[in-house]
This record gives C-alpha cells, structure tokens and sequence, in this order.
C-alpha cells in the first residue's frame, strides 16, 4: 500500500491487533500519522457506524493541546484516520528523564492538559484513555493525543457493551465497577493520577499485576508521597487538588474547568517544555525522526521491518507497556539485532533538511509519540504510566559479543582487579579474565565465602561437622599463606574455655567473617532461625576471633550473646554483629535484636544498639547513606545518624525487590523481578523504569562503567511461556535507562564486571573489603554472566554520551 487517502507513506512504524499506523506525507509535504484498521474491523458495521461518528466528533477538537484530526474515511475498503504528527518525547519518557517537574512547573503542564480535556469534552467527547504515555511534550506545548477513537470502535465492536476501555491505575472506579458511565469526571480522575505520576515519578496506585492495581483503585487510597505539599508560602496544595481528583465518587471530584483554573494560578516562571533540558529531548527526538525519513526512498514506503507487537498481558486487560521514550529508530534497530551486528542509529542526519522536507506545519512529533499512536491502536499501551517503556522499543544498541565459555560446575564468579575467582564448595579457582585460562586452583571442602585483595584471598569454611574455620592463600599462586583451622585451641579463648572442657558450650556450626583495615574478623554461631535449630543448640552463644589479616596472628577474642548471626558489618575500626533469636516475628520483621558494636583493634564491645541487628551497616565509624529493601519498601538510611532519610514502595511488586546499597552519580538502582528502576538517591524519586527486564536471580541490580545490568526479555518484544524477563542480559544507561547492549544468555544467575583499579573496594591497608569490587567501573572491559553452571564472557559495553 503505497497511498492512503492522498497521504504517501513514508515508512510503517507498527502494527498490532487492531490494524497499523504509517508515517505518512501529505501533498503540501506535511507530516502525518496514518492509522489503519484491520480487514475484519472494517467488514463489521457497528464498527463503521462508531468510527464514523467518533471521527466526526474529534475532528470538531480545537485547543492548543490536543493533536488534531486532520482527515478520516469511514468508508474506505480499511478504513483510516489521519492525525498531527507530534515531535517531542511522551510524559512517560520525560518524566523518565529528566525528574518531576518543579511545583509551578507542574501547575503549567495541568493547566495545560486541563484545557485540553476541555477541548475533548466540547466537542462531545470524553477521552476515557488519559494516560503518560498519551501525552507527548512538544516545543508548543504537552499534546494530548489519541482521542480512543478506533480503539474504543473497535473494542465496542468486539466485546459489546460492559467493556472496560482504558489503562490500569488511570481508569475511574465507577468505570471498574459498573457503577458509572464514562462522563466528563472520568477523565478528571485520569487527569489527577497523571499529575501525580508526573510530580512523583511514580503512578498513584501503584504498579504491577493488573489485577492488583485495579483493585487497589476501587478499594485502596492512592500513594500521594513526593507529591509537594506547598509552595514558598504553602499555597499550592497539591495533594489537596490531585486527592480530589482521585476521589471515589464522581460527584466529588472538581470540574476540569476548575483544575484548569487552580493549576493557572499556581504557574511559576517559563513552562516546563521550554526550559533547556526538556528542549533538548525533543531536539534529539527531531533528529531522530529526521534519520528515519532521511532513509525512505523517495517516492516509495519504506522498507523498514514491523514494530512486534508487545502485548502478552494478563487477560484482565489489553494493556502492556508503551514505549513511552523509545525511538522511532526501533525499526532499524531490529534489522541490525536479528543480524546479530552492532545497531547504529544514524544520529548525524540533517535535521533543518528534515524540517524543509516535511514542511513549516510540520506540528511535531516524536518517534516516541508516534508508536504511542501504535499502541492506543493495537492496544498495547501503557499500563501502568511508570515505566519508560525503553524495554519495548530499543534504540540503537550493540549485540554481546562472547569471548569465552567455561563449565562452572556451579560455582559463584567473582572479580578483583584482573583476577576473575570460581567460589565452589570444593574449590577456589583463579582464572585469567581475558582468556577464561586457570591460574591455580585450591580444592579443600566446605567452602562458603571468599574475600579477594590485591595480595591475599581470604576463604571462608563451614563444615558441619568441624565448624568455621578461614584459610589465607597467596593471590599470586594459590599457596596458603595461614589458615585458623581450629578456633578451640586460639590463644586469646579465656583459659575455662580453651580444649573441650565441660563449661564450653561449644562454638557452633555456622560462620561468618569480615575483612577491613588489616583486620580478619571471624564469628561462630548456632543457628537459632528455626525451633529445631533453638531445641538442638540452647543457649548457645556467638563468638568473635580476630586475626592479623596479612600474618594470621590472634589478636582477640569476644564471647557474644545467646543469638544467632544475620549480618557483619566492618568500617571505620569497628565491627558489628547483628544477631537474632528467631527468624522472624508474628509481622514478618526481623526481631529488633540489638547491634553489638566491636573495636576492631582489640575486639573489645564499645556499645550495643538497641534494634540495630535490622541494619548493620549503621553504627558509628560508618560514614554514608546506606539503601535497604526490606519488607516490601524502599529506604535510604543515614549510617552514622542512623536516620531513615527516605521511605518508599518500589515501582512493581514489593516482595521480591532489590536496591544497590550505594548511590553512584546521584541514582540508586531497584529491581523487582520484571521491573528495573532508577531512583534519585536524596528523594527516593523514580527517575526512570522500564518493565520486562529485572535484576539477575542473585538479586541485587549491578551498576558498573556507567551502566546497569539486569536480565530482560528480548530487545525485540519476544516473551517467554512465563512472562519471567529470562532471554539475556540488558546494559542500560544507568542515567536514562536507554538500552545500550544486549546479548542473548538466558536466565543469568549472576552478572560481575571487572573493577577498575580506584574503586576496588580496597581499605587503606590494600586489603578487600567485602564488596570486593563488585560495584567498582568496569575498567576491564569485561562481563561475565553465568547460566546453569556456565560462564560467558563478553566484551563490555561502552556508554554512549
């Protein structure tokens, strides 16, 4: 199909179940969007006779906000629809990335989607689909787009009367109950979660299964938090007019003209869309759209490959993600992946060529507008407006190239320096990073832990038969440089203790241990998490022996409480165990037992703090903001005030989720197992998330070079059987979340880059703390990912600027 209705398509952005969408050229060299519909739609005449009244209806729409209908014909053997062309990124993608707009900023941007409701319901209309990913960020202003029209057509057609049309966590509670009809308040309650996903980065009703987000829209209150309070003298109030908007019975929500009224007067300087950050986005989404154009062939659509359709959402609805701040580039970006080449974007392109080619009343519009289009056509849209939808539409992005394989057996790997370490309950085995070569190999059984540093490798052993016992090796060779084999016969155990006399109650079977500052901290305990462990070990205490790390030399020893070990915790010439003695109590927290503070010069106990065991990483001599997941919420705490500075749900489902200890450039990284989040680190904030890609199954998003790695779903939109992000590993820019590498793995079990040399996680001493290295930049150049007992070696990815 070369023309539709006059219009000369320049290159089909996607298709989906509902038909597809074109970029399209007028005569006078105007660009368009052109939707089409599906053959089987159009054979049905209930779905003409809607199309056609709906199409009149919009094209009657006139504000300065909505993206108008140009052109439409009912008619037509498939029916279409012609639409403005709106350059700039959605509120999905620029919320994403550039924050939530300041509070006056944020007045501008509802008063001016308020006067765009406005222009819907004047012409008769009411939106019904008001979400993030429907609303693009243009030079002139936020566009409101898609008025539902084929969409709402077509599901009609389909499903009958009773259908529920729009997206989960925007759609109003009478409309999911059967209580109501989609009237002008309608859209006041998707207006109101929009503005509080916008001024918080994250939607009012959370995210996750669909059903759940409906649910806790019918029956829950909406999330407010980060929503401000006030302005310079409190004047705004905020949560006031968005919790009104959010109200449960419609009759309680105010009029569109009175939000358009209360956020005019709450504007506050130049609008949000014409400062310079936000300008910036959509000139990189003009150029982007000049690239693409500058590519058709003259006179002929383009050949560029079908965007996948991204749906395979539970079956309560239609919606799955929209690629809110995707490129339009996409469809270049799968002809160079499924080629298994690198994908460049073609960013040179001349853009004032673009602008003369599509002509002065070109009124804009991003590739990320435009398949938002796609999306309201196919029904693949944004399902919950939190997510930037990066997973659904890559950019361009380079394909991992694998340098070497090897069988693990099972083993951890872990990387210091040049060194790349196989952690195995057999072995610990050195191996040459870049070759996957074995440098030495120490068998002994029982292995449970390794602290690598640049001169000394630490191994920790807990048999259950001897008990916790540590080797040295000699980082070079493998050779043991002192081992602590039997803890009984340690010099500094007070006198009654030493041998097996009848007043030692024996130094259990567990262990743990520490390493910083020259220092080897090694504690034994008895498991106390269960009634069996507490019935078999009664008042069993733990128990602390410190060692010269370099020489091996016993340097003290500290008798501990009858508790178990959670958590060790060395910083600042301190250690500090954390203990319980149970595993959790009747509300799922960890019992608040306290945190025993040690001097790590002499082991003697300097303080304990009461309910400190919850997070051992805040005690004195620790400096810093630490972050935690626990219990299903997200938090950022002071360690040496021991305050929680922030406190937050995680974008997806909270009982999985993980959070990177420690901010790195201003962000902390969440994951649930389908959701990868950024967060700025001073307001807990989201800055961007993108669905379908989560944190490897060791849990923890690794930040490295720039980049953060999880493991996602195909770049192309392929799903597997069980919805679980298993195909392979993404990089993304750990400031946008943009896609920057992919290689295909399956589901990684753990990811490690080799540190550079600065952030090694080296103490003062050059010895290894306990990260290891593990959040250092990947100065080696290396990626290393296991599979079921397989390493993949893989050249890193570069950030592009």
């Amino acid at each position: 199909m070369d023309q539709v209705g006059g219009y000369r398509l320049v290159a089909l952005l996607g298709e989906g179940g509902m038909g597809r969408v074109h970029l399209g050229r007028a005569a006078s060299g105007r660009l368009v969007a052109v939707k089409t519909v599906r053959e089987h739609l159009a054979a049905d005449p209930l779905f003409r006779e809607r199309f056609r009244r709906e199409a009149a209806a919009a094209r009657s729409v006139a504000g300065p906000f909505t993206a108008a209908v140009l052109d439409a014909d009912p008619e037509a053997v498939r029916p279409w629809l012609a639409t403005e062309f709106c350059t700039g990124p959605t509120l999905t993608g620029a919320v994403s990335a550039l924050g939530p707009p300041a509070p006056g900023e944020l007045a501008a941007l509802g008063a001016a989607l308020a006067e765009a409701v406005a222009a819907v319901h004047a012409a008769g209309l009411v939106h019904r689909d008001l979400k993030p990913s429907n609303v693009v960020v243009t030079r002139d202003g936020p566009m409101v787009i898609d008025f539902g029209i084929a969409r709402a057509a077509a599901e009609e057609s389909l499903t009958g009367s009773g259908e529920i049309v729009g997206s989960p966590g925007f759609i109003a509670p009478e409309l999911l109950t059967g209580a109501g009809e989609p009237g002008p308040a309608v859209d006041v309650f998707a207006l109101g979660a929009l503005l509080a996903y916008a001024a918080t980065g994250h939607p009012p009703f959370g995210t996750g299964p669909v059903h759940q987000v409906l649910y806790r829209t019918t029956h829950g209150v909406p999330d407010l938090g980060g929503v401000p309070a006030g302005g310079p003298d409190a004047a705004y109030g905020w949560r006031e007019l968005l919790g009104a908007c959010l109200s449960r019975e419609p009759g309680d929500r105010p009029t569109v003209a009175e939000v358009l009224s209360t956020c005019a007067g709450w504007t506050d300087g130049d609008p949000w869309w014409e400062r310079e950050a936000m300008t910036g986005l959509i000139r990189r989404r003009e150029e982007e759209i000049a690239a693409l154009v500058a590519e058709a062939p003259p006179g002929t659509p383009s050949n560029t490959p079908d965007v996948p359709d991204e749906s395979g959402v539970s079956e309560e609805s239609d919606e799955a993600p929209a690629p809110g701040a995707a490129d339009v580039t996409t469809t270049r970006a799968v002809a160079g992946a499924k080629s298994g080449t690198a994908v460049s974007g073609g960013r040179g392109a001349d853009r004032r060529r673009f602008l003369r080619w599509g002509g002065a009343a070109l009124a804009g519009a991003a590739a990320a507008g435009t398949v938002a289009w796609l999306a309201s056509l196919t029904g693949n849209g944004d399902a919950d407006g939190a997510e930037s939808g990066a997973s659904a539409s890559p950019g361009p992005y380079a394909r991992g190239r694998v340098l070497w394989t090897r069988d693990t057996g099972g083993a951890r790997p872990l990387r210091h320096g040049g060194a790349l370490y196989l952690v195995g309950t057999g072995a610990l085995t050195r191996l040459d990073a870049r070759s996957g070569a074995v440098v030495w190999s120490h068998r002994t059984d029982d292995i449970t832990e390794a602290v690598p540093g640049p001169e000394l490798v630490h191994v920790l052993r807990v048999s259950p038969y001897v008990g916790a016992s540590v080797t040295t090796l000699d980082a070079a060779n493998g050779a043991v440089r002192w081992s602590a084999e039997t803890v009984r016969r340690n010099p500094r155990r007070p006198p009654e203790l030493l041998g097996f006399g009848s007043d030692d109650m024996g130094d259990g079977t567990e262990g743990a241990f520490s390493v910083a500052a020259g220092v080897l901290c090694l504690v034994t305990y008895s498991s106390y998490a269960t009634a069996w462990h507490r019935r078999t070990a009664p008042g069993a205490t733990w128990r602390a022996y410190g060692y010269d790390a370099r020489t091996g030399d016993a340097l003290w020893f500290h008798q501990g409480g009858k508790a178990g070990v959670v958590g060790m915790h060395q910083a600042g010439g301190r250690i500090a165990v954390a203990t319980a003695r149970t595993s959790f109590s009747a509300d799922g927290e960890e019992n608040g037992e306290p945190l025993a503070v040690l001097r790590a010069a002499d082991g003697t106990p300097e303080r304990a703090i009461p309910g400190g065991s919850r997070r051992p990483e805040a005690h004195p001599g620790s400096r810093g903001v630490h972050h935690y997941a626990a219990r299903g919420r997200l938090s950022a705490v002071d360690l040496a005030t021991r305050r929680t500075l922030w406190s937050r749900e995680p974008d997806g489902e909270a009982d999985d989720v993980t959070i990177t200890p420690a901010a790195v450039a201003g962000l902390v990284h969440s994951g649930t197992y389908d959701t990868l989040s950024a967060l700025d680190a001073k307001t807990g904030r989201t800055r961007w998330s993108v669905t379908g890609v989560g944190p490897p199954e060791d849990g923890v998003p690794l930040v490295s070079g720039g980049l953060v790695y999880g493991v996602g779903r195909a770049p192309e939109g392929e799903e597997t059987p069980d919805g679980r992000p298993a195909w392979g590993v993404h990089a993304r820019n750990a400031a946008t979340g943009a896609l920057v590498w992919a290689a295909e793995t399956g589901p990684a079990t753990a990811v490690v880059t080799g540190p550079d040399p600065a952030d090694s996680g080296e103490d003062a001493d050059g010895e290894s703390a306990e990260s290891g290295g593990r959040e250092g930049t990947a100065g080696a150049g290396l990626v290393h990912v296991s599979v079921d007992g397989v390493l993949s070696t893989f050249a890193a990815p570069e950030v592009r600027a």
